[in-house]
């Protein structure tokens, strides 16, 4: 299923509408919950380990996403070539991009399962990482990144999934996953029958299964008859330089973005980890819950690119302008609504996830930082999503840099370490980053710049 094929739509003359802006959000904000799922599932299950356990898983999942961010915004850019296509109702292109970027994939992820393991130790050294957690944390990571090959083709499928409107599969997908995460985790952390408890390095290894299912199950969607008699994507494509070349140019400042950015909050999470283990571990609640209630704005994001390209692909500028300033809107309303719920909850998250009083007073202070960030995130977030969708990724690349690594990592180590405020230093340094970044977001949006950009 792809953007009302059943209804045979013409693109280049439908109305935008909220309700399309609903059908193609609703799956992505079940998906992305559910993955985040798999962050907290590891997460909870390690406060019956130790605290030590707690704060390396929490340090550990975000700084793989880190390292590898580059490529995995590289392969989100799969998305804008394919929804632009899409709209233009070239559609046999976008089976032809898909070949053009799991070529990527398997080179990527083969190289990156080799070289990762070490950089990461180094990495984690070279920040004075606590010491207490720091051995529990290289090991998290080191299994995690053995499944870098199948969760780079994985993301690549939902990138092209994504693309034609399809979000109802990564919904169903992923809900699968979590379902099957849960028991593996517990089954590999604490162990079971002839299996060993495997403690922090098992939550791990339930995890890359569950990602290896995954792979699986994109795989046989993208390829099923449907997709293949209308998007071509069984027919193999040898790699073209001039495919590469579009590649360079829209895609690769995408990765760039997301390395600038996750780089950054590499960096941060860094400095979080060298502060006392209670600090550690309440940001790593924390920020769990946060990539949770932030999803509904991450799931519209990634459905204004969609909407976005598909309409820019079609002609039809005024509906995709329509289209972003519905995200826009929904996205605030959902993220300030759940920011407000989560901060009234606090006391009851933070004692679900903690026993230690410590963890527990530091995690309900950092939820009131977390509700203004996420305000001027949602902006941000929505923004962003559109002007990737028509093909404007180099401004993101450039507002990324100045406010991540200008602003935010300048005023975290001057806040949290000069002054004295730590983990609030921090965070307070984060909230004026997204502030900056959500801000000139929406202005480059109204400015109108994007809508005579093409992607091919």
């Amino acid at each position: 299923m792809a953007f009302k094929e059943r209804k045979n739509v013409d693109p280049s003359t439908q109305e935008a509408s909220v309700k399309e802006v609903f059908s193609l959000s609703m799956p992505v904000i079940v998906s992305m919950a559910s993955m985040s799922m798999l962050g907290l599932v590891d997460t909870y299950f390690m406060k019956w380990v130790n605290t030590e356990a707690q704060a390396a898983v929490g340090l550990g999942a975000p700084t793989i996403f880190s390292v590898l961010s580059l490529c995995f915004g590289l392969f989100s850019g799969l998305t804008t070539f394919v929804s632009q296509y899409f709209g233009a109702k070239r559609h046999a292109d976008c089976g032809f991009m898909l070949w053009q970027m799991l070529f990527l994939a398997v080179v990527l992820g083969i190289i990156s399962a080799f070289i990762f393991p070490s950089i990461v130790l180094k990495l984690l050294d070279l920040m004075n990482t606590n010491p207490a957690i720091l051995e529990p944390t290289f090991e998290y990571m080191k299994v995690r990144l053995y499944a870098t090959p199948w969760v780079f083709i994985g993301f690549t499928l939902l990138s092209f999934l994504r693309g034609i409107g399809d979000m109802k599969t990564p919904a169903i997908v992923s809900l699968i996953v979590v379902a099957v995460n849960i028991p593996l985790t517990y089954i590999f952390a604490f162990g079971a029958g002839p299996i060993p408890a495997y403690g922090v390095v098992g939550a791990a290894i339930g995890t890359i299964i569950s990602q290896a299912i995954e792979m699986i199950c994109y795989a046989v969607v993208v390829y099923n008859k449907n997709n293949n008699g209308r998007f071509k994507t069984r027919r193999f494509s040898p790699p073209s330089l001039k495919a590469y070349q579009h590649i360079t140019k829209i895609a690769l400042p995408v990765g760039i973005t997301w390395a600038i950015e996750q780089y950054g909050w590499l960096f941060f999470g860094l400095f979080i980890s060298s502060l006392p283990k209670e600090a550690s571990a309440a940001n790593s609640i924390v920020m769990g819950f946060m990539n949770l209630v932030f999803m509904p704005g991450l799931a519209i994001s990634i459905a204004t690119t969609t909407l976005v390209g598909k309409y820019m692909g079609a002609g039809n500028i005024r509906s995709a302008e329509k289209s972003a300033n519905y995200c826009i809107v929904l996205s605030i309303s959902f993220l300030v609504i759940l920011g407000f719920i989560t901060v009234a909850l606090r006391d009851f998250i933070a004692h679900g996830f903690s026993d230690d009083q410590s963890v527990i007073d530091i995690a309900k202070n950092l939820f009131l930082f977390g509700l203004v960030y996420q305000i001027f995130d949602a902006t941000g977030l929505t923004t962003s999503g559109a002007l990737r969708g028509a093909g404007d990724t180099r401004f993101p690349m450039i507002v990324g840099f100045i406010s991540i690594w200008a602003i935010m990592l300048p005023l975290t180590y001057f806040c949290g370490q000069y002054l004295g405020w730590g983990v609030y230093g921090a965070w307070a340094a984060s909230v004026a980053c997204i502030m900056v970044s959500g801000t000139v977001y929406f202005i480059r949006f109204k400015l109108g710049k994007w809508k005579s950009m093409k992607v091919a």
